[in-house]
């Protein structure tokens, strides 16, 4: 019914899950309980949020970072052109560096607010926000680049889920919570067998039988 660690669960994935998952900087996902499987943060979310932060703000760090992850995925895909699997360390900790001179230039460009004498912490502010979560998340957001196996987005993951939303703008909705769970099931299996080049109906067949 809501998005969260009890939704996490009950799809009984990443509780088990080894390899690196993608994804947006949801707090669930940080709990211990995924601590087996290696974290990596979505470059397009990330993408969108610097956006907002130009379009809204006008800040000059959030498009110095823009350009920081653009090209970092540039030099990536050189690498890999030229039959290289990984960056040098000389390179990486180039990169590094700028990504810790912008979020210097974000923190110093959002101070934290003076105390208002109410109980509570002073709010952050949505910008302040992205820069602390840059500063905590810095080897996941550089993921993409110091392990060439993960992506720079989670975009295949969104790509699979347009079926099932083109579903719902088409039939309005499922007309049962267990319809909704049957189809998310049987696409799951067919979308996991195209993934991995195995025919779909082998893998069908082989369930029934």
């Amino acid at each position: 019914e809501k998005r969260g660690k009890e939704a996490i669960d009950s799809f009984g994935v990443l509780p088990n899950f080894k390899g690196v998952a993608v994804h947006d900087c949801l707090a669930a996902y940080g709990d211990e309980e995924y601590s087996g499987c290696t974290h990596a943060l979505c470059g397009a979310h990330l993408d969108r949020e610097l956006t907002g932060v130009i379009e809204n703000t006008r800040q000059r760090w959030a498009v110095s970072m823009k350009n920081l992850f653009s090209d970092m995925y540039r030099k990536k895909l050189g690498i890999i052109a030229g039959g290289g699997t990984e960056a040098d360390a000389g390179t990486v900790e180039a990169f590094s560096k700028r990504y810790d001179a912008i979020t210097e230039r974000g923190l110093s460009r959002n101070p934290l607010g003076k105390a208002t004498g109410k109980r509570g912490r002073p709010a952050k502010g949505k910008v302040r926000c992205l820069v602390d979560r840059l500063i905590k998340f810095k080897d996941e957001a550089m993921r993409f680049l110091t392990d060439f196996r993960v992506p720079y987005s989670n975009n295949q993951a969104e790509r699979s889920f347009r079926l099932s939303k083109a579903k719902m703008k088409i039939a309005g909705s499922f007309r049962s919570d267990d319809g909704g769970s049957n189809f998310f099931k049987i696409f799951s299996v067919i979308d996991t067998a195209r993934k991995n080049g195995v025919s779909a109906f082998d893998v069908l067949s082989k369930i029934f039988s």
